[in-house]
């Protein structure tokens, strides 16, 4: 049984970002993973082109698991984590790449060696859908210093996770496999899009997140739901996180960060312009010193440009090999 399952999570992929996040697996150092493909009720989900490009590159046996109909991301990870063997599971989308040809190798032995429950590599270089490789401004959580491992900060983690939105990329997360599929199974037919949330609930249960400080990932921005920046998207993510939060209320309803969470972001139009004012003041004061310095950061460019670089070439030379 490999210790990890890379695990591709799709829907309507489009087929040349798809080409390089296969390349980027292809051009690893190691053939020591797993590899599942999720669709969720794509009309076009390139299965036999995937499955021959791996073949291609000595990744192989790879499994294919697809969902009738469209039911969302949390749905459709379930359903790859059910058909995953490994111990520790990592989940990018098309469009998310792995940094360097050495990222698997490194991730193996660090889990190895350390056994994190959770992590992530702390880091994340963001890039940009384009005809040329590009790299934009972007790092997340703001606040990486609850997470070192070994000095896991409990009670910081929760407060910055529920009420500072001071969420992990998704995309540079990895889980151990039965505790992720444990977690959303809770969280099914409740939160549809954001199974990163389920880090949420993990800081909640107190289970250590590790911080991993090594990029990992090139990470897509503006196509998903979560970095796509219009009104409906914003309302979407908005409406799961609500529905996390009315789940951890129900799970842990006397914990009391929890209950204050669910008041802030339950804090709507349907209650007077004074309550919701009070509420949201003493509830997250906006001039306390973490949301002034977190509203004024600028994160950095992250990345080496020549890596990324080397993942959309290498996709181009194999299409037309």
């Amino acid at each position: 049984m490999p210790l990890l399952t890379v695990i591709i999570l799709q829907y309507r992929p489009d087929f040349a970002a798809l080409r390089r996040t296969l390349a980027s697996l292809a051009m690893q150092t190691t053939r020591d993973f797993e590899v599942v493909v999720a669709d969720d009720g794509s009309e076009q989900d390139y299965f036999a082109e995937t499955k021959a490009y791996l073949e291609a590159h000595g990744i192989h046996p790879a499994a294919f698991v697809k969902a009738e109909k469209n039911g969302g991301t949390v749905k459709n990870l379930l359903g790859g984590l059910r058909r995953s063997t490994g111990r520790w599971v990592f989940a990018p989308s098309p469009g998310d790449y792995l940094y360097d040809v050495d990222t698997l190798r490194w991730l193996l032995e660090t889990l190895q060696r350390d056994e994190p429950r959770v992590g992530f590599g702390g880091l994340a270089a963001y890039c940009e859908r384009a005809g040329t490789p590009c790299q934009l401004p972007g790092d997340t959580p703001f606040d990486k210093a609850p997470y070192q491992p070994g000095r896991y900060d409990a009670a910081r983690a929760k407060r910055n996770m529920l009420l500072y939105d001071d969420g992990i990329c998704g995309a540079a997360l990895f889980y151990e496999r039965e505790l992720l599929e444990n977690t959303l199974t809770k969280m099914q037919d409740r939160v549809l899009l954001a199974e990163d949330f389920s880090a949420r609930l993990f800081t909640v249960e107190k289970i250590p997140i590790a911080h991993y400080d090594r990029l990992i990932t090139w990470y897509e921005m503006g196509t998903g739901v979560s970095t796509d920046k219009t009104a409906a998207s914003e309302a979407r993510m908005l409406r799961d996180w609500r529905a996390m939060l009315t789940l951890l209320r129900e799970l842990y309803p006397k914990d009391r960060l929890v209950r204050l969470a669910w008041e802030y972001y339950h804090n709507d139009r349907r209650k007077s312009r004074l309550v919701r004012g009070l509420v949201g003041r003493l509830v997250v004061p906006q001039n306390c010193a973490f949301k002034k310095a977190q509203r004024s950061w600028q994160p950095p460019v992250n990345g080496d440009l020549a890596e990324l670089k080397k993942i959309y070439a290498y996709a181009e030379e194999e299409t037309h090999a």
